[in-house]
This record gives C-alpha cells, structure tokens and sequence, in this order.
C-alpha cells in the first residue's frame, strides 16, 4: 500500500508500504478521506511534537474516516464494508484515570499520528475495533473526518456548562471555533461575538448566527465586549491572555486550542480580581456517536465547511495550505 511518511520538517515522501494486519481487538480500515489538523502541521514545520520526535519516518493524521475491510481475532463488528469514523484517542483501559472512567485522560493513551504512534496519512490503517463507529447514510466521509475536531468542542461546551441567555465569546473561526459557537447557540445563549483575524474567515460565523465578529481583541473591547463564557478555540499564544481580558467578573473561560510553545504568561492579577474560573479542555470524551448523530440530523452545518481536497501525492501541499489560514477551513486528504 501507499503511505505519506514525514522524514523530518518539510520532508514528506509518498512510499509504497507493507499492508498492516489487524491482530485481536482490531480492525483494518481503507482510509477514505483525512482532514488536516494544524497539530498535525506543527509536526510537518517544526520536526517535533511538543518537543517530543517521532522515530522517522512517521505517518501522520488523526481525523479521518473509511471503511472496515477486516476484523482481527475475536472481532464481531462493525461488518467489513462498513463505513465509519474513528476515534483517535486510545485509552489503555487500566490506569486510574481509566479506572475512573476519564478514559481522555488516560494516562498511557495511545493517540493516532502522536509520536510514538502512527497516523492516517495512508491507504490503510489497523485501529481498536472500538474506536471505529458506523456513518450514518447521511454523511460523507470528509462529514466522518471532521467528526473528529466536533466532538472536541462538543466536549469544551459541555465542560463550560453553558447557561440560556448568557453572552459568549469565542477566539477563532476555524473547524472548533465554528463547531463551537454552533454548539454554543444550540444551547441558547445570549449575544454570541467571534474574534478572528484572518479576514476570509469572519463571513461563515455570521451566517452561523454570530451577533458580530471582529478582527482583534482591540476591536472587540473598544465595542464593550465582555462575556459570561469566553471559549479560546485559536491556540495562539497569546489567546488566554485575552480571553481574561474578555470575560466578565464571575465569568468562565475554556481553553481548547493548544499553543505552538509549551509556556505562556497571562495577566494573573484580573483574572484573580475578577475570580475567574479556568478550564482546560481536553480533546473528546466518548462522544463520537453523539457527535455523528447531530451531524446526521442537519442540527450543525459541519459538511457545508469549506475544505480544499487533496490526493495523497499532494500532502505536502495539504500541510502548506495549513500553514496559510484562509477561507478554507481545512485541507482534506483523500487517499
């Protein structure tokens, strides 16, 4: 089979690969479509993740979706032929954490294109045959892929216990920033403002039910925004700092995006004065299905995101449009 393999920064090269065989417990799935996460952009541009290396070369992509080809032993389901997405997150079922159900915190999880632990980026891939999960007939597979960062903020939304009426503010339009505020207005809250930068992006949150969207932070205060609920859906570096400077005394702030450096300052006297509560979100918490199901039923508008399609001979170029936000929201993969 063929699979893109990273051989440090900027060096991807398209080889022809043994084909993997699912052993007990797993299932091998035709990769079908694998959306472009900017994590998995920070691994192409800078050679590491969060200072750890992978063993070169390394298969990178953690969303994406196909079709069930073959079980391993003791396998019943899904049937081969079976369309699904794919839970990349793999816990190892017998630390404390999992032991207390928090299976996204274990700690020995095992994350697909996570170094040591290979990704998508090919034309097949073995997985835990429970991390697999049937597409409704209503979804495609680019839908299935992207099922993957909506369940990321379907779970920052729920950590947030989101109240009727109350304002929110969220950093960034991209996928979980979009998939946030549509997640946010389903619960009924209040004005709900947007900061996004980059230009081609801040018609889509208006036309998702934004009450308005501005270019900076400096924009939106010299407006009087301030929020009861400030979600960072950006990971820039500065990003908490400024959703301190958005919230309201009292208020809450969850941070989902993850910051290209591994420290960061923020003012700690306001948020102190003003007794906020922080939280840290965590990628997904077995809420796939949950996720698929409100994609299925046209409750959130994910499959009408604007992505740009890529082959696998052309995954240098799906990094690099990454690396250049823009309208589209995500480059897609398609092996």
């Amino acid at each position: 089979m063929r699979a893109a393999r990273l051989y440090g920064a900027h060096d991807v090269r398209v080889d022809e690969v043994d084909m993997p065989a699912p052993g007990p417990g797993e299932a091998l799935v035709r990769v079908r479509a694998v959306s472009i996460c900017p994590s998995d952009w920070r691994l192409y541009v800078d050679g590491h993740a969060g200072g750890k290396e992978p063993d070169w070369p390394f298969v990178q992509g953690h969303e994406f979706a196909g079709d069930v080809v073959a079980l391993g032993p003791g396998v019943a389901g899904p049937a081969p032929g079976t369309r699904v997405a794919v839970e990349p997150s793999w816990p190892c079922g017998s630390c404390d954490m999992c032991r207390e159900g928090k299976h996204h915190i274990c700690r020995h999880v095992r994350f697909a294109s996570f170094p040591p632990h290979g990704g998508a980026l090919a034309q097949y891939v073995v997985v835990p045959h429970d991390a697999v999960f049937p597409l409704p007939d209503a979804l495609d597979y680019v839908a299935g892929a992207l099922s993957e960062p909506l369940c990321v903020a379907l779970h920052a939304t729920k950590l947030a216990q989101l109240r009727p009426g109350e304002s929110v503010a969220l950093l960034g339009a991209g996928v979980i920033g979009v998939s946030t505020l549509q997640m946010a207005l389903a619960e009924g809250v209040g004005p709900t403002v947007v900061i996004e930068p980059v230009a081609e992006r801040r018609a889509l949150p208006l036309e998702l039910g934004a009450a308005r969207v501005f270019a900076s932070l400096d924009e939106a205060k010299a407006a009087g925004v301030e929020a009861d609920v400030v979600f960072d859906c950006s990971g820039d570096i500065p990003a908490l700092d400024q959703c301190i400077r958005l919230a309201r005394p009292g208020g809450r702030i969850v941070v989902i995006g993850i910051p290209r450096c591994e420290e960061i300052t923020f003012d700690i006297a306001t948020a102190r004065r003003h007794e906020l509560t922080v939280t840290f979100s965590r990628r997904s918490f077995g809420l796939v299905e949950e996720g698929l199901a409100l994609l299925a039923s046209g409750a959130l508008r994910l499959r009408d995101l604007p992505v740009e399609r890529f082959t696998l001979d052309q995954t240098t170029d799906a990094m690099e449009m990454t690396g250049r936000p823009g309208r589209n929201l995500r480059a897609v993969v398609e092996p």
